[in-house]
């Protein structure tokens, strides 16, 4: 979705996707029928093991497409899956520039046994080093994959700003109202904690929303009758109830064997709520990046320890402290026109895209 918002309704870039559905013949189609049957058994590690292995080769028949010699023409590529292989392959044979978008560590994400994470890994570093051009999600990113001749920082790119009232922070008589929305898996655990620990608050009220499947039922019931735990909304109503925050909680999980994950990706969701004027509070390590963004910017009020108990309290001092709110909320809106500008974004995009075709 991300890089979708980069690419459509853009004049300067003519997009063409290419195919990435393998040919139903030979070696590929044996191939296919035994990654479908291991997926089917649930076998989703092995079923990792032998795309790691296998590099994208699936695909490269299906981009034979003829050359172009247009000027201005680049493969662009995510880091994330196998499809990048392919597209590393592709470039090199038809010389042309390799863009790649670096938004997560994906070999700590991919489900693969141990010997096959040190593949990942290496093909991953390889791709940032064959990119013309290595676009970062954080800087902690790019300190993580190091020296590269033409690599750049460039944030997540939010939605365009909704239509925002200037309701009043926080309305008399009513609790301190801690909205989340996206992610209740990795966070799960966190959010659950959250929940528990302010249930009962009878100033602070935290809602969440997002796909709760994974959590026990026994807690989804009590937080769903209690109207704390809400589901999948369309665009339009996510927008009213994102409206009616008093402050937006975003989470980086303090999992130690996550630990790179939070420092090199960047969480979506600070640039999308950051467009509603709200107070941000971070909640997570101290080494992940968007508890790093918001130390050095001071945009967002800073929560490091994993106690909900602790978290509590920070929030108990914010919905007390008028002048905090007020500072806070025009902080998130100096973030949302400065550093997390929809137009700026696409703009440094653009130039960064203008400088490989130069080259």
């Amino acid at each position: 979705m991300l890089l979708h918002r980069h690419l459509v309704d853009e004049p300067e870039i003519d997009l063409h996707i290419l195919p990435t559905e393998p040919q139903k013949k030979g070696l590929q189609k044996l191939l296919r029928r035994l990654l479908c049957s291991l997926e089917r058994l649930k076998l989703h590690r092995l079923y990792q093991d032998i795309l790691a292995s296998w590099r994208g080769g699936w695909i490269d028949d299906e981009l034979s497409i003829p050359e172009t010699n247009e000027t201005g023409t680049v493969v662009m590529t995510v880091a994330h899956g196998d499809a990048y292989h392919a597209a590393m392959r592709y470039a090199r044979r038809h010389n042309l520039p390799l863009v790649t978008f670096f938004h997560d560590w994906w070999p700590d994400i991919a489900n693969v046994h141990k010997p096959f994470r040190s593949i990942l890994e290496k093909s991953f570093r390889r791709l940032y080093q064959q990119s013309s051009l290595a676009l970062c999600v954080s800087s902690g990113m790019q300190a993580e994959l190091g020296p590269h001749a033409n690599a750049e920082v460039l944030l997540p790119i939010p939605a365009t700003a909704p239509s925002i009232s200037g309701r009043a922070i926080r309305e008399a008589g009513k609790p301190f109202k801690l909205l989340y929305a996206g992610n209740l898996r990795e966070y799960g655990p966190m959010l659950m904690a959250a929940l528990e620990a302010l249930k009962d608050h009878p100033h602070i009220r935290l809602e969440v929303r997002g796909n709760s499947s994974g959590w026990p039922d026994v807690v989804k019931k009590v937080m769903r009758d209690t109207g704390v735990l809400l589901p999948f909304v369309p665009r339009g109503e996510l927008d009213d109830w994102l409206e009616s925050a008093d402050a937006f909680l975003i989470p980086q999980t303090f999992v130690a064997s996550e630990k790179r994950l939070m420092k090199t990706n960047f969480p979506s969701k600070l640039p999308e709520v950051a467009q509603f004027g709200k107070p941000l509070v971070a909640w997570g390590p101290s080494g992940a990046s968007g508890i790093k963004w918001a130390q050095e910017t001071g945009n967002a009020l800073v929560v490091v320890d994993e106690d909900p108990k602790y978290l509590q309290k920070i929030l108990e001092g914010l919905c007390s402290d008028e002048a905090e709110q007020q500072r806070l909320a025009d902080a998130a809106r100096n973030a949302a026109t400065g550093c997390f500008d929809p137009e700026h974004l696409q703009t440094q995009f653009l130039n960064c895209l203008q400088g490989v075709v130069a080259e």
